[in-house]
């Protein structure tokens, strides 16, 4: 590894370093990594960028070390809490646009999936701490899918209950769709897991029954998530007592649905209040979480299809692993419908009979053979569910110095295309300046490709999915003639 360069911190600082590589040597591929910008660009980037107001500007101006290292300025502002290291990272890289996305201010990089990207933010003038999920162009490259979007929004700010993540806007800036969202400071059901193994049954069974809690409000309103799994339920942190117990929150509410966007057709007005459905051969949610039902017929898919893929998550805070782990998409969604996961007492002998037969319940094949209802559930649970303080490492004093994305290092030296003004990469997701012109088309393009080929793909995963189907079904009709 080459050495890099780094500059003396205070104990604010201390083990949380800036960091760059100090030659442009070669990280992977062709590709270099440049050095930080001098003092004077990293001033200049920092003026630019509006991340500070002209007195704050004016007071850290009065304030500077002498140093001619940008590094230190780097710290100099974070240790002021004026930048947070994710900000400090990019105008030491060279960046002066994309902190500001509307009313908000970027802060942090929290994730980044299909859906698109999300960040950690903040109001300008109210200074409230939100997650901004910064849709994937594709999403909504037709005037259908922004209407499906647009509802689908709409009906999601309608549901408000502790265990679901609240929606406080919608908007649009400079073509980028994004939505306003509860910050949850804890980590997801996927993290926790594989970071910390398995759960006890106690505190698996609480947050299960906390997600059913959420799923009944959604259901009481008609809606069905269809794409309940552990990376949409986050643990909120109660308070500042460490011990407290964690609080679960159902995220992406409404956006399974934009998956298919590109499939949309809608109805005549007048047929179905003018509902906008999806094409048939559209398969959505995630594979190791998906009810037989929705690979069969996304319109079947009920309160009860959420409940299949809150068995299968359940599995899997119980096992540290899915369901049907192992093989391709289409495999994993023929099992689903056909076979029976590996039984949980032969992973760990604490389980309860009562809780796996919770857990065979929910992920029986027949939607009738299932729970009928979240509450139903819950209700079942309550037994067993021991609330508890949730078992991963606390925010230390300053959380903006923490990033939820890869290290500093990583930035720079995996993913150098950070530093190039044009790319595709994370950080355009959200700019605060018109981009050039030449790429936005050059994004459609090949968002376009990637629609064409996950549509083609979609259609063979149902089309294997129904012949093996129909193979079975002439199977055991042989063999029961015999």
């Amino acid at each position: 590894m080459p050495p890099r360069e780094t500059f003396p911190q205070s104990s604010l600082l201390r083990g949380v370093e800036l960091r760059l590589p100090a030659n442009p040597a070669r990280t992977r591929g062709s590709m270099s990594v440049p050095r930080p910008v001098d003092r004077k660009t990293f001033l200049f980037n920092l003026k630019q960028s509006r991340l500070l107001t002209d007195e704050q500007f004016a007071e850290a101006l009065a304030q500077l070390p002498e140093s001619p290292n940008s590094l230190a300025l780097a710290h100099f502002f974070v240790e002021k809490k004026w930048l947070t290291r994710f900000q400090a990272e990019r105008l030491l890289a060279g960046r002066n646009t994309g902190f500001l996305l509307g009313h908000y201010r970027i802060l942090d990089r929290l994730g980044r999936g299909g859906m698109g990207h999300v960040f950690k933010a903040e109001h300008r003038s109210l200074k409230r701490v939100v997650a901004l999920k910064v849709l994937a162009p594709h999403l909504l490259d037709s005037e259908r899918a922004r209407v499906l979007f647009l509802r689908e929004v709409r009906a999601f700010a309608q549901l408000v209950h502790p265990n679901v993540v609240a929606a406080f806007d919608a908007n649009e800036e400079n073509g980028h769709y994004y939505l306003v969202l509860e910050y949850v400071d804890g980590p997801n059901l996927d993290q926790l897991v594989r970071k910390q193994g398995p759960l006890s049954v106690g505190l698996a069974c609480d947050y299960i029954r906390q997600t059913a809690n959420g799923l009944q409000a959604a259901h009481a309103l008609g809606m069905v998530h269809r794409d309940i799994k552990p990376s949409n339920l986050l643990v909120q942190r109660r308070g500042l007592d460490e011990d407290a117990p964690g609080l679960i929150k159902i995220s992406d509410f409404g956006l399974a649905r934009l998956g298919g966007a590109g499939e949309l057709e809608a109805s005549p007005v007048g047929e179905a209040g003018g509902t906008i459905l999806t094409k048939q051969n559209t398969v959505m949610g995630t594979p190791d979480f998906l009810s037989p039902e929705q690979t069969r017929d996304l319109h079947r898919a009920d309160i009860r299809s959420d409940l299949y893929s809150l068995g299968c998550t359940f599995y899997f805070l119980l096992t540290g692993r899915p369901p049907f782990p192992g093989g391709s998409a289409v495999e994993k969604l023929i099992r689903h419908s056909a076979e029976r996961p590996d039984r949980i007492d032969g992973f760990r002998d604490d389980v309860p009979d009562l809780v796996a037969a919770i857990v065979e319940r929910l992920m029986n094949k027949s939607p009738e053979d299932r729970y009928q209802s979240p509450r139903e559930l819950a209700e079942a649970l309550q037994p067993f569910a021991v609330g508890g303080p949730t078992p991963w490492q606390p925010s230390p004093s300053n959380p903006d110095l923490v990033a939820a994305a890869p290290p500093s290092d990583a930035a720079f030296a995996v993913n150098p295309n950070v530093l190039e003004g044009n790319s595709s990469d994370d950080w355009a997701a959200v700019v605060n300046t018109p981009p050039p012109e030449s790429t936005p088309r050059q994004l459609g393009t090949t968002d376009r490709r990637a629609s064409s080929l996950g549509t083609r793909a979609k259609i063979l995963v149902f089309g294997l999915v129904l012949a093996g189907l129909a193979l079975g079904a002439l199977l055991s009709a042989a063999i029961a003639m015999r």
